[in-house]
């Protein structure tokens, strides 16, 4: 078996899973599960591996399922220096199997469920690579019997810990390196104790929902054992089930993205479920201030935004409860101030140039958590005011050119959302023969509500925007499409506009 690694991240999941190995480490619905799971997860991988000829494989590709034994897989194979692959079980069973054929992990680990799909197998054997399978028993990992030859690989191990794969809301998702630097930074960032810190094991645990796909989800996974933090994880969010949990555990801090934050908005649950909790940070996309304002009003807990991307391994700026007692009357929208260590700028989007305080451009990040040693170019159009905080105003390759005219959606998505009918929106750009592109926006309405005539959600775009935004077409679903993480699939609004209503 190869030694143990020995880089900051790795070595500091180790000491903390071997710390008191019969103490909750993770629950899952009505079971516990000690950290003495997690620890086996470890010696089970590098058992396997040895067994199939293969101790330094590094590539290990899992489909990472809300559920213990892939969250114990997940952790040991960063606990063991290696490489995740992340596979999305939300596939379709042909792009799952691409994927597979595509990125030819070492190893797959995968529960029977998805073993069981069509072509999944085939594409592994076709990889050659060493199957796998979950289990939620005394052992997470066991060996799956195959009837294909693996194929030992040399192993180039580097300093990729995660192929990430983006949630893909603008186009075709792709794969995104993540770095142990990265992740250790951007766990220091944040506060995550570090390999030489002492180990204090929480009893208290942190509820986690996010799909461990994305980047959320996994961030919080490792941090969580990291941080000696027990986790109670959910397999996807659910209003009812989510507060139980929160009134069963009683978290000083609660992690709700905008579409969650919303649901819970939206439900029936009296404010004393949240006797207790001290915040709510959310991220993922953006929130709307008045969204973050109604939450605190009606259960009396702060909204804390949190800014970050797939490529950034987490957040990069946000708020802090000291941060919203000071400011938030006087910056509010704001997405908060940098993290320690990231650098931000502003850049014009036709000179390159840095612009003043409150001028709108294209966002640029540089810090360890960042892939290289120079300036990130975002995606994202923002602003930086003069006391430090950062403003999105939407994202610089959503915009849609309407005959010259450029509309960035989260205009109309935003003004779309101020009707007092509308739960949720979402303004995506489609092919115009004349105009080359035009507007056409997708929208639910809140529950006792009246539809509202497509002619009346028009009027009340007209009377608040510019001629030029409004959409050609308003089209009212009963839910928006979304991705593992709940944002909204902006492809998969856009193939709604391909179809008759």
């Amino acid at each position: 078996m190869p030694n143990p690694d020995d880089r900051p991240l790795p070595a500091r999941l180790r000491r903390v899973i071997a710390t008191a190995p019969d103490a909750t480490a993770l629950t899952f619905e009505a079971r516990h599960y000690p950290w003495a799971f997690l620890r086996r997860a470890v010696e089970d991988l590098d058992r396997l591996l040895a067994e199939a000829g293969e101790p330094d494989a590094h590539r290990i590709g899992i489909v990472l399922r809300n559920r213990p034994g892939q969250l114990a897989a997940l952790v040991a194979v960063i606990a063991t220096g290696r490489q995740v692959v992340t596979l999305s079980p939300f596939h379709g069973d042909v792009a799952l199997a691409e994927d597979i054929a595509t990125l030819a992990p070492q190893a797959l680990v995968a529960c029977a469920e998805d073993w069981a799909r069509p072509g999944f197998a085939a594409a592994a054997a076709g990889a050659a690579t060493l199957p796998i399978e979950t289990a939620e028993d005394e052992r997470p990992l066991r060996s799956r019997p195959a009837d294909w030859t693996v194929a030992p690989r040399a192993a180039v191990r580097g300093d990729v810990a995660v192929l990430m794969q983006t949630s893909g809301t603008t186009g075709k998702p792709k794969r995104v390196e993540l770095t142990y630097r990265q992740l250790a930074a951007a766990f220091e960032a944040t506060g995550t104790p570090g390999a030489d810190e002492e180990v204090r094991l929480r009893t208290r645990p942190s509820i986690l929902w996010t799909s461990l796909v994305h980047i959320s989800g996994l961030y919080f996974a490792i941090a969580h054992v990291a941080a000696g933090l027990p986790t109670a994880l959910m397999e996807q969010f659910d209003v009812r089930k989510w507060a139980d949990l929160v009134r069963r555990t009683r978290p000083r801090r609660v992690r709700l993205a905008p579409a969650a934050l919303r649901m819970v908005l939206q439900s029936d649950l009296p404010a004393r479920i949240f006797d207790g909790v001290e915040q709510v940070s959310s991220g993922t996309a953006p929130l709307a201030p008045e969204d973050a304002d109604r939450f605190t009003a009606r259960f009396g807990v702060p909204v804390l935004s949190v800014y970050g991307a797939t490529e950034f391994a987490g957040a990069i700026a946000g708020w802090s409860l000291s941060l919203h007692r000071e400011w938030w009357t006087a910056k509010r929208g704001s997405v908060g101030r940098p993290f320690p260590g990231i650098q931000l700028r502003i850049m014009d989007r036709v000179t390159d140039e840095p612009v003043p305080p409150g001028i709108v451009g294209v966002l640029e990040a540089k810090g360890a958590q960042l892939p290289g040693d120079g300036w990130v170019r975002t995606t994202d159009l923002a602003s930086l005011d003069g006391d430090g905080f950062l403003y999105i105003h939407g994202r610089a390759d959503d915009a849609i050119n309407r005959g010259g005219f450029k509309i960035v959606p989260s205009v109309l998505e935003e003004v779309l959302r101020r009707h007092p009918a509308v739960r949720d929106a979402s303004a995506v750009g489609i092919p115009d023969d004349r105009l080359g592109e035009v507007p056409v926006a997708a929208v639910t309405i809140r529950p006792g509500f009246a539809h509202p005539a497509a002619a009346e959600l028009r009027q009340w775009l007209a009377a608040r925007l510019a001629r030029y935004h409004l959409p050609t077409e308003i089209r009212i679903v009963d839910e928006l499409p979304r991705t593992p993480s709940m944002k909204v699939n902006r492809p998969a609004v856009r193939a709604l506009f391909a179809t008759s209503p």
